[in-house]
């Protein structure tokens, strides 16, 4: 969220730090910065607002009071001028499902004219990227982002009967004010008019009833929504605003009259000679006060520092938190915006960041006393990877979920995963056959992979164990006689039985998949944690290339007395420097009296990304020594 540095200092008598110092502050008690920079005579900070404190810090104002309390400033008082009401048309408005819509505020105001926006206001929505469109328009925005309740104005004039707040009905649909046809339905809800809808609620506004220069009435639309609703709106037409993100963040119905008040006073002064009409609030269940019990002790406790009940209440009034102590406890009122303060551990976080977490002292936490329990199955799934990566094999994890399985997923991530995985092979070939074809650019001679994981087949969920190897073709004892030997190993060294061995051969290797469960089951609780951390060995670090690299083969026919080396010597010669592995023999064959040889050539620079002409000019090289000797290119 972009804040204005100048917009901020508005609320304050005194003068805020500097903006880096102000950064500083805010990312140690409040948010992330992720920015700072100049514009103009202003400066514009970034702040991550994230989702738990985003239903009251989304706005100029939320932020202002969070600095109020962090830097102990008092805020500026604000009298809002008086509105008078005059006589205006009325308009009926409906809720049709209070658990979508939470409380909607409307009010007409006549004789407004539509133009451009004053300097102060264009400059205000500038300054955080906001475009100025018009007046009333832009007086929305600035609400918006001042305050942090979002709402819209309708053309009065183009709006017919009755304004009910409902679920779309399929069919209908929704030209946006950006010119999108937007299709509805009954997870979608919507503001109508008699006619239809004329907006996606809370989430973007309609060409319907839009604004425009010929319009001398608006009708002004302020409410709250349920946050799923609009969260799942939003993900569902594709679209996403400041009105959405506040909304989807929880935001207190008791926010819409300081929205209504403000967004009257603002347009009042931007058209002074406008008629304000009377309000309708439709609100089916008013929001109550929260109140949070706690221990000043466990505040204490959980704040890592001793903390007077004084200094508690202190803090917690600077944030508007209204604390009373009812004997040994105290009471908090939660002010109705902090829609995220519901138990003690959230109050002893607010005290925590005001004191400032960086006069908490680091503590190394004590050294229990009562006996740790080991977690058998935990224990011997350990006691398995240690065996299995003193054997030289390396871990992977695959997704739990795949296209196929017998449990599906209600709401899956992607077509590719709409079901828990059945077993392990499914995702784990795909990971050795992966390793397998990439071993050769990484120098590496065989591939030795296995996983540990949950399986959800239709019998029910268990713990699975798969190996996979494949050989460098230099390797004499085949890959299934070597897995095997190391299950035989496992289960001698840990006293088990494993069952249900599922042995399945590739072109690219051999897997060996099992059920851990019942052998492990079998095996009696362990006393002590005993599994063993590797011994450092002495390694010489080689620098890697951060460049892509070039992969080329090359195949060619020879005489049957010539042997791989030495033709692996011609092409290492002319290869040039650029070649960081190879010639690597990858297939040979006899046929007609002639022997077929087939290599590999890695290139790739230190300082540089290669082109494929580069390479291409040194394979030509290549081919030209090659054919002196009289054989023949493929």
């Amino acid at each position: 969220m972009l804040i204005s540095y100048k917009w901020l200092q508005s609320y304050f008598e005194d003068k805020l730090p500097e903006p880096e110092a102000l950064s500083e502050r805010i990312a140690f008690s409040l948010a992330e910065v992720e920015g700072i920079e100049k514009n103009a005579d202003d400066v514009v900070l970034d702040i991550k607002v994230l989702p738990d404190r985003a239903c009251y810090a989304l706005s100029h104002r939320g932020v202002a009071g969070e600095l109020s309390a962090i830097l102990n400033l008092p805020l500026k008082k604000v009298e809002q001028p008086t509105i008078k009401v005059g006589k205006v048309r009325s308009v009926e408005f409906e809720i049709a499902d209070g658990n979508l819509c939470r409380r909607h505020i409307g009010r007409v105001i006549e004789g407004i004219t539509v133009g451009k926006s004053p300097d102060w206001l264009r400059e205000r929505l500038e300054s955080v990227g906001q475009r100025s469109i018009n007046n009333i328009v832009d007086a929305t925005n600035f609400v918006t982002l001042d305050m942090g309740q979002p709402l819209h104005a309708f053309d009065a004039d183009k709006v017919k009967g009755k304004v009910t707040v409902r679920p779309g009905r399929t069919g209908e649909t929704v030209v946006t004010l950006d010119g999108k046809q937007i299709p509805v339905d009954s997870s979608i809800v919507v503001i109508a008019d008699e006619d239809g809808p004329l907006d996606i609620a809370g989430i973007k506004g309609g060409k319907k009833a839009e604004l425009d220069y010929n319009t001398k009435a608006i009708l002004l639309s302020v409410a709250n929504f349920d946050p799923v609703s609009i969260r799942r709106a939003s993900v569902k037409t594709g679209i996403k605003t400041d009105a959405s993100k506040r909304f989807e963040n929880n935001l207190t119905p008791e926010r819409a009259r300081v929205g209504m008040d403000e967004i009257t006073s603002v347009i009042a002064a931007l058209c002074p000679e406008a008629v304000v009409g009377g309000e309708t609030d439709v609100y089916p269940k008013k929001a109550g006060q929260k109140q949070v019990s706690f221990s000043p002790d466990d505040i204490r406790r959980m704040v890592g520092i001793s903390v007077s009940d004084t200094d508690i209440s202190d803090c917690l009034g600077r944030l508007g938190i209204h604390t009373e102590k009812q004997g040994k406890e105290f009471v908090a009122q939660v002010p109705y915006e902090r829609t995220d303060l519901s138990i003690p551990a959230d109050i002893a976080e607010e005290v925590g960041r005001i004191i400032g977490y960086d006069k908490i002292p680091a503590v190394v936490p004590s050294k229990g006393k009562e006996k740790v329990e080991i977690p058998k199955s935990f224990y011997y799934e350990w006691k398995i990877r240690e065996f299995l990566v003193s054997a030289g094999f390396s871990e992977v994890m695959t997704s739990s979920f795949a296209p196929l399985g017998d449990v599906e997923i209600e709401k899956p991530l992607a077509e590719d995963k709409r079901f828990a995985r059945q077993n392990l092979q499914s995702n784990f070939e795909k990971a050795l056959k992966l390793n397998v074809s990439n071993a050769p650019l990484f120098g590496s001679e065989d591939v030795r992979i296995f996983e540990i994981g949950k399986v959800f087949p239709v019998k029910g969920e268990h713990t699975g164990l798969i190996l996979g190897l494949k050989h460098a073709k230099k390797q004499k004892r085949n890959e299934s006689y070597v897995l095997e030997g190391l299950i035989q190993d496992i289960e001698k060294s840990l006293g088990i039985e494993i069952e249900t061995k599922v042995k399945t051969s590739i072109n690219y290797g051999v897997m060996f998949e099992a059920n851990l469960d019942g052998a492990i089951q079998k095996l009696s609780e362990s006393q002590k944690w005993d599994i063993s951390i590797p011994v450092v060995q002495s390694k010489k670090f080689i620098a890697f290339s951060l460049y892509p690299l070039i992969v080329r083969d090359i195949a060619l026919f020879v005489s049957l007395d010539t042997t791989p080396e030495s033709v692996a010597k011609i092409i290492k010669e002319n290869a040039g420097d650029l070649v960081v592995r190879g010639p690597e023999l990858f297939d040979e064959f006899s046929k007609d009296g002639k022997k077929s040889l087939a290599f590999r050539l890695v290139f790739q620079s230190f300082d540089r990304t290669l082109s494929d002409e580069e390479v291409n000019k040194i394979m030509e090289k290549v081919y030209v020594a090659l054919t002196i000797h009289g054989w023949q290119i493929r």
